[in-house]
């Protein structure tokens, strides 16, 4: 084996070396410079045979095989803290039907069992997506009613239609920076929108005309996300089994870089949970974790 790793090495030396002798001051193009036929051969081959002989840092990471599911609840420590009203400045006979109060959805904990509304949780990294998790076709709708986005963290895959509605009689527009599309959507229409690439987090959507409108769409590559509900509980399956995942733990209003959620509970400790927002855990085949996070108010900008 060495000998044939020598061999190989001795080829992509004189590949080299030739390349260099014809033609040294002429720089390639990008795009052939990283394509350089035989030379990139020789170096796969050496790169494989290195691994087969043991070489240093060639070892490829260890995959397992089947199939697991993570749940888990995220539960406020304390009483949930008050919501702020919301200052409608434009049509309120509209944004404001009745003349109520509108509160902001900035930290939505649920009053009798403490869970929190809105963390997203996302597996970070995937080296196999099961067939259920594969990217969908399926239409997701995202409407607008009242002056406000009805879904205020909406997940899909890259490329789903997004259907984005209107349901007011009045314009909105969709804006969303991250593509640099802004939609103008009249009064009860609504146009599809298809996100191009993965987002690394949720990324806003908002409406200039009516600047408080504020919901995140997250496009990912697989559907290994999942938003918590009013009860504060999230469900991923069909993550890969029998190998280290690192997942993120997200929400708008966490004080860690990105807005990851950090928390230093002894529960989260056992899980090496990170000053980004970011756990490891590997699931056993056919497997169920049930995680319970108890999330205190310093874990937000507003508690």
């Amino acid at each position: 084996m060495m000998h044939s790793v020598r061999r190989a090495a001795a080829l992509l030396l004189a590949a080299c070396t030739a390349a260099a002798s014809v033609g040294c001051q002429r720089t390639l193009p990008p795009d052939q410079e990283a394509h350089s036929g035989n030379a990139q051969q020789l170096r796969t081959y050496l790169m494989s045979s290195s691994t087969a002989a043991g070489g240093a840092g060639a070892a490829a990471q260890p995959q397992g095989t089947g199939w697991a599911t993570l749940r888990g609840t995220f539960t406020y420590q304390g009483d949930a803290p008050a919501r702020q009203p919301i200052s409608i400045t434009k049509e309120p006979e509209i944004c404001a039907p009745g003349g109520g109060a509108v509160l902001d959805q900035v930290l939505l904990v649920d009053e009798q069992s403490g869970g929190i509304q809105n963390v997203v949780v996302f597996l970070r990294r995937a080296s196999r997506v099961h067939d259920s998790a594969q990217p969908s076709t399926e239409q997701v709708e995202f409407d607008q009613k009242n002056c406000l986005f009805t879904t205020h963290v909406q997940t899909m895959t890259v490329g789903q239609p997004l259907l984005l509605l209107n349901s007011d009689p009045t314009g909105h527009n969709a804006s969303i920076d991250q593509y640099s599309f802004n939609q103008l959507i009249p009064a009860n229409e609504s146009l599809v929108y298809a996100p191009p690439s993965e987002a690394p987090f949720p990324i806003s959507v908002t409406c200039s005309i009516h600047p408080w409108m504020l919901a995140y769409l997250f496009p990912r590559d697989n559907g290994y996300v999942a938003v918590t509900g009013p009860d504060g509980k999230f469900e991923i399956a069909n993550v890969p089994a029998g190998e280290e995942l690192e997942f993120q733990v997200w929400h708008e209003n966490a004080t860690g870089p990105g807005n990851g959620l950090v928390l230093d509970t002894p529960e989260a400790k056992e899980l090496g949970w990170t000053s980004r927002g970011r756990f490891n855990l590997t699931l056993e085949e056919n497997a169920q974790a049930d995680l319970e996070l108890t999330v205190p108010g310093s874990a937000f900008q507003r508690n």
